[in-house]
C-alpha cells in the first residue's frame, strides 16, 4: 500500500517501506509463488501469534502516554478493531493455525525464536518509552504494509493451498481495517513528530526487525 504523500516526512517513511518491504523477503515470495512448505508455514503460525497478541497492549502503551485527544482517538479505534469480542485478531490468527494443522496449545506454547523476542521486545520497548512521534513509526512499520501483504497472503492461500476464505479471515479483516490504520498513523506521525529524522530511523529499524522475523521463521523450519 503507498501512502499518499502529504508531506516531507510521509514521503520519506513510505521510501523506508517500499526499499525494505517484507513481500521482497524470500518467505513471502515463496508463499505467493506457492512454492512455501506448510512446515514453514507452521512455524511462522507459531511464531506470528506472539506479536499479534502483544498488539493491543503496544496500543494501550502509547495511548497512555499521549497528550493529542486526536491521537488517542486513533490507537483507541485501533484497539477496538484488535481486540474487542470473540472475534478478536489474536483469535482469528489462531483459527488460520488451526487450518494449517497446528493446534492452539502448540501456538501460545511455543518457544520463541530470537528473533521473535527481538521483535516483541523492540516494539514494547518504543511503544512504552520512546517519542509518541517515533513509537507511532514503529508501528506504521507494521501497519503500513500489512494491507498489501494480506492480499497476498489471500491469493497464494486461494491459488496454491486451497484455503477457503473461512479459513483465512484474519488477513481479509486485515485488507480492509489495515488501510484505514495506516492512514491514521501517518497522520498522526505528522503531528507528534518532534524530531523527522528520528521517526525516519525507527521506521528503519523497525522494518529490520519484522525481516528479521522473517528470518527466523525460515530458521525454525529448516
Amino acid at each position: 500500500m503507498t501512502i499518499a504523500a502529504t508531506s516531507p516526512l510521509t514521503t520519506r517513511i513510505q521510501a523506508v517501506l517500499d526499499a525494505r518491504s517484507m513481500l521482497n523477503h524470500m518467505f513471502y515470495q515463496a508463499w505467493t509463488a506457492g512454492t512455501l512448505p506448510r512446515e514453514r508455514m507452521q512455524a511462522y503460525a507459531r511464531q506470528y501469534y506472539h506479536f499479534e497478541a502483544a498488539f493491543p497492549r503496544l496500543l494501550s502503551a502509547i495511548h497512555t502516554r499521549t497528550e493529542s485527544p486526536a491521537i488517542r482517538q486513533m490507537l483507541l479505534d485501533n484497539l477496538w478493531d484488535e481486540e474487542h469480542g470473540e472475534r478478536n485478531h489474536p483469535r482469528l490468527w489462531l483459527d488460520f493455525a488451526n487450518a494449517l494443522g497446528v493446534s492452539d496449545e502448540d501456538v501460545t506454547d511455543a518457544a520463541l525464536t530470537r528473533q521473535t523476542k527481538a521483535l516483541i521486545e523492540h516494539y514494547d520497548d518504543m511503544a512504552r518509552n520512546a517519542p509518541v512521534g517515533e513509537a507511532l513509526a514503529t508501528l506504521f512499520a507494521y501497519e503500513g504494509q500489512v494491507p498489501t501483504i494480506a492480499w497476498q497472503k489471500i491469493k497464494g492461500l486461494s491459488e496454491h493451498y486451497g484455503f477457503a476464505p473461512a479459513q483465512f479471515e484474519f488477513f481479509s479483516v486485515h485488507l480492509v481495517a489495515d488501510i484505514a490504520h495506516a492512514g491514521h498513523e501517518m497522520e498522526a506521525i505528522d503531528i507528534a513528530s518532534d524530531d523527522d529524522d528520528r521517526v525516519v530511523a525507527a521506521t528503519e529499524e523497525a522494518c529490520t526487525l519484522l525481516l528479521g522475523f522473517l528470518d527466523g521463521c525460515m530458521e525454525e523450519a529448516a
